[in-house]
């Protein structure tokens, strides 16, 4: 029964993660169609998790109502379903508060994709417009996770078979390697599209030894390079992978690299090095690689912001591309 709990929850996070980037990529084209959708789909989610919730679509009332989407007349609750984190936002789903209809109501507002955070000036004049703890009224998946993981294990696992099972078949390993190497793209606002090929054609499991790598992380990147050919079929048309190449070695790496390598030679000496001459620079001082592949691991986790697809480890599928292209790590005595 454990197991079962277990496979139920994992299958559970890893569509609610992957959904939310499956929503943002569709909002990037204008297609709202699944932010339609999700108002609906979370309607009976939210009533199966909160047994006492009774929640319906307020739009079958009156089209389109411009505060909450889905309402609780029982309980007097009411949710916005929403992408938008602005603050106008927020206190235009608020206002509803002050008409008659939602007298002594309660609202919450749920974030298809992450929920807004607003600075603490913000919070002070929404709590003093509404009387409310607007902290309190902002949610999305990991707070809606965190309650689906404190159910009793069979309607936990009631849960997935009848609102998750088979929606996994929706989201094959490249589909979800391409919605996350495109959220990470679009995160990161602005980069330096500049780029030192340090191409080479040495076998990897001659670069793991020539870096001195340790077994458990030679075991993540093997188990990453089963993704290659995978990796290497995403949208070559729109040069996906070489906008993440950009991101990943000229952003994460190269900075991680220099930043090792100021324990041992001055900043003033690092300035404008290409790869290939921090790598040379690395292999004189005895640089530690694994060190600085873990700090590469990490940061591309962060980025990522889910930690629900450990079948998958992500940021290894990354790591190990890049590794073998010899991008990471030094590839000559």
């Amino acid at each position: 029964m454990i197991d079962k709990r277990k496979a139920a929850f994992d299958n559970i996070s890893r569509i609610l993660a992957i959904t939310r980037y499956d929503i943002e990529q569709h909002q990037a084209i204008n297609d709202l169609a699944l932010n339609i959708h999700g108002e609906n789909y979370f309607r009976d989610v939210f009533n199966f998790v909160y047994p006492s919730c009774k929640l319906e679509n307020a739009n079958f009332e009156s089209a389109n109502s411009p505060c909450v989407d889905l309402i609780d007349k029982n309980n007097k609750l009411a949710y916005q379903i929403t992408t938008t984190r602005t603050k106008e936002k927020i206190e235009k789903t608020l206002t509803a508060l002050k008409t008659q209809k939602y007298q002594g109501y309660k609202i919450k507002i749920f974030f298809l994709t992450s929920k807004a955070k607003p600075s603490n000036e913000t919070v002070e004049k929404i709590n003093a417009m509404f009387n409310v703890s607007i902290v309190d009224c902002l949610l999305d998946y990991t707070d809606l996770i965190k309650d689906i993981n404190d159910l009793e294990t069979n309607r936990l696992i009631e849960l997935h078979d009848k609102y998750f099972k088979g929606k996994e078949n929706k989201y094959t390993d490249q589909i979800i390697l391409d919605l996350i190497f495109r959220h990470l793209i679009n995160k990161k606002s602005e980069f330096k599209k500049f780029y030192d090929d340090d191409f080479g054609n040495i076998d990897t499991n001659e670069k793991l030894t020539l870096n001195n790598i340790n077994a458990r992380t030679v075991a993540q990147i093997n188990k990453g390079l089963d993704y290659r050919e995978i990796l290497e079929n995403i949208s070559q048309e729109d040069n996906l992978l070489t906008d993440l190449r950009y991101l990943v070695i000229e952003s994460f790496y190269k900075g991680i690299l220099i930043s090792v390598l100021e324990s041992k030679i001055s900043r003033s000496k690092l300035k404008n090095r290409n790869l290939i001459a921090l790598h040379d620079l690395a292999q004189q001082h005895n640089i530690c690689f694994n060190s600085i592949i873990h700090k590469l691991h990490v940061a591309i986790e962060q980025k990522i912001d889910i930690r629900d697809f450990n079948s998958m480890n992500i940021a290894w599928i990354i790591i190990a591309y890049f590794f073998e292209l010899c991008d990471v790590g030094v590839r000559k005595q």
